[in-house]
């Protein structure tokens, strides 16, 4: 499904694994009074049916450029987080001429072999020990000890999420986030690109998000400070101003053939 609420430049927001368009409802609560907000579920989770087999990044691409022509935009910025990063980077590349401004949230290029190998061993056991049991002991370390405290059911909704998504399919889209390399593509993305992270974010930290800002030819840098993975959902606010920023300097403006909602 997409999702179309506001007024105003656009902005697409690709949700990550183990997620739905619901990710970005927070975000999105700050920013639609002067953005046209645009969110959709990803296949396989609340999207369209995810094919059998290895999952290629292509796929998500097209499903992506479907959305932006259902949508009727012409141009806007792309803002993507984790998988959904690595979604909005491949857009940028297969049609430039679609986006104005591009951000990556929690996204991480260059991984090393050692990382690379974690990924691989987090697949192994989510396979052999399930996804509910697998995930319900990393998701703790998303947040700030002092967010769980004062949000005490902020976890377990996390995880519902997760586990709500077929298990089969979470596992083969993790496995196209572990194999996923931007690296090579990022030399070739021309737009101004946001690049935003918690500092202590597992897999995307702040020295993740520098390397990975320094192989833009236009970036911009945001990394929280004392914040983990859960920036959507511990800082929703603080993410939305960062973004209605980057995006009021660089986002399409409706115009001729560029839809927005009434």
């Amino acid at each position: 499904m997409e999702l179309v609420q506001g007024n105003g430049p656009p902005i697409v927001f690709v949700h990550g694994n183990g997620s739905t368009h619901e990710t970005w409802e927070g975000t999105i609560a700050h920013l639609r009074d002067r953005f046209t907000c645009v969110s959709y579920d990803l296949p396989g989770h609340g999207g369209a049916t995810l094919p059998a087999g290895d999952v290629p990044i292509g796929l998500f691409v097209e499903d992506l450029e479907r959305v932006r022509a259902k949508v009727g935009l012409e141009r806007a910025c792309f803002i993507g987080h984790s998988l959904g990063a690595f979604i909005a980077a491949a857009y940028a590349v297969a049609h430039p001429e679609r986006v104005s401004a591009l951000g990556l949230l929690a996204a991480p290029a260059s991984r090393t072999e050692a990382e690379l190998d974690a990924g691989r061993q987090l697949i192994a056991t989510l396979r052999s020990q399930g996804v509910a049991r697998t995930m319900g002991k990393l998701v703790a370390f998303w947040y700030r000890d002092a967010f769980v405290q004062a949000h005490p059911g902020a976890l377990q909704e996390r995880l519902a999420q997760v586990t709500g998504i077929d298990e089969d399919v979470f596992i083969r889209t993790y496995e196209l986030y572990t194999r996923t390399e931007m690296a090579p593509w990022l030399g070739r993305i021309a737009v101004p690109t946001l690049v935003m992270t918690g500092e202590f974010a597992r897999g995307a930290s702040a020295e993740t998000a520098r390397a990975t800002a320094a192989m833009l030819p236009r970036p911009e840098l945001v990394i929280f400070e004392g914040l983990k993975n859960g920036i959507l959902t511990e800082i929703p606010d603080r993410v939305a101003g960062e973004i209605a920023a980057f995006a009021n300097r660089h986002a399409a403006r409706p115009g001729a053939g560029q839809a927005a909602n009434p």
